[in-house]
């Protein structure tokens, strides 16, 4: 009986929240009511800085202020940050998501940048194809999903940040690190690897960056504002001159598209 009653007293307790959660999920969110949108992500340098400049922010500032609604953003290592979006709900979006995720959430129409993995070896091994990795040991930050694991024919072995990776790849631990441009080159320079000594190449694709939103009505209105805006700000050129101010990253091929139309 004992156990019936703290089971019933944990359903009833419960009710409340999932009900409120429900609510949120469920109801209409006018657009003239909407005064604020509340951003994560990690501190990426000249992306998302954590004095509030960087392109990603800017962007955003962009597409949401000319209406009144205040961005407000945050800096939060990525597996925090998710969940905060995801689960949590402490912020309605994450900037840095890829489209084929297994995180509850959802994107607009059109991603904020595209982004250029490549791979650091050292010499002589050099990346000539994605056949260079068969048999060998590659490395990629946690979670980071560069590869689908049914394409793999290679041993995956993630670290949790890039020095950590380099350390790795000087010890033989691994024979390849992948990881974006930017993270590598910055790592190069910060352990201060010759560039005569390490080989760094452009994986083939590039692959699209986006927002991810919360999965609830407060997003999908915050989406529709993203994909109207986005491509106004896209035909009117104040979207490449934050791209041209920044001189980081690059505007999606959907967006130049919806600029050539």
């Amino acid at each position: 009986m004992k156990r019936i009653l703290i089971a019933l007293t944990w359903l009833l307790a419960s009710i409340p929240a999932f009900s409120a959660d429900y609510e949120f999920k469920q109801a209409e969110f006018k657009r003239e009511h909407i005064k604020m949108i509340s951003v994560v992500a990690p501190e990426w340098e000249g992306y998302t800085n954590a004095d509030g400049t960087g392109l990603y922010w800017d962007v955003l500032r962009a597409i949401y202020e000319p209406l009144g609604i205040k961005v407000k953003t945050n800096n939060v290592p990525w597996n925090r940050a998710m969940k905060m979006v995801s689960q949590y709900r402490t912020y309605n979006a994450i900037v840095g998501e890829y489209l084929d995720t297994e995180e509850p959430v959802i994107f607009p129409a059109h991603a904020i940048d595209t982004e250029y993995m490549v791979s650091l070896s050292k010499a002589p091994t050099a990346f000539a194809d994605l056949s260079s990795f068969s048999g060998k040991n590659v490395g990629w930050i946690k979670d980071y999903e560069v590869i689908a694991e049914d394409k793999r024919d290679f041993t995956l072995k993630e670290f949790r940040d890039i020095d950590q990776g380099v350390e790795m790849l000087n010890a033989g631990v691994i024979d390849y690190l992948v990881d974006d441009w930017d993270e590598v080159a910055a790592a190069m320079q910060r352990h201060n690897l010759s560039q005569t000594a390490y080989n760094m190449k452009d994986l083939p694709e590039g692959t699209p960056i986006y927002v991810a939103f919360g999965d609830d009505n407060f997003s999908r209105a915050l989406i529709s504002i993203y994909n109207e805006r986005i491509e106004q700000i896209m035909k009117s050129g104040e979207l490449a001159s934050l791209y041209q101010k920044w001189e980081v990253g690059e505007i999606p091929a959907s967006l130049q598209q919806v600029s050539a139309q």
